[in-house]
């Protein structure tokens, strides 16, 4: 039986692992049959359960790549903040096409043109 969303914001924040094992054995459990006519082929869930999944076994042994110690940390934070940039109606129209053209979206052109530009900046003022 699927809980309640209150229930569920409710419980302690678990790990991505724990995650997937959970719903992995919610999902056998309900398409598994009752402990009682498992078979010599079948494995009972309780088994199934000690044992986390082949994904979260592959993910903990890939090792994750470094940063060097010159760049910045900030630079690969989530973005949170916005900021209004007034274009007037042809600088809104290049943008709009450029954007048709490359089939990406304008906020994510006008930012790989932008934060480029920025890096230069900073690097060759004094």
């Amino acid at each position: 039986m699927a809980s309640s969303l209150l229930d569920r914001v409710k419980r302690p924040p678990q790990s991505a692992e724990t995650f997937i094992a959970a719903a992995d054995a919610e999902a056998l459990n309900s398409q598994a049959p009752s402990a009682t006519n498992v078979g010599a082929t079948q494995t009972p869930t309780s088994e199934l359960l000690t044992e986390p999944p082949a994904a979260a076994k592959r993910s903990s042994q890939v090792p994750r790549a470094r940063r060097t110690t010159a760049e910045d940390p900030r630079k690969h934070d989530v973005p949170r903040y916005t900021f209004n940039l007034r274009l007037n109606d042809y600088e809104l129209e290049l943008l709009r096409s450029l954007a048709d053209e490359q089939r990406e979206s304008m906020q994510k052109i006008v930012k790989n043109g932008l934060i480029p530009y920025l890096e230069s900046k900073r690097k060759t003022s004094p």
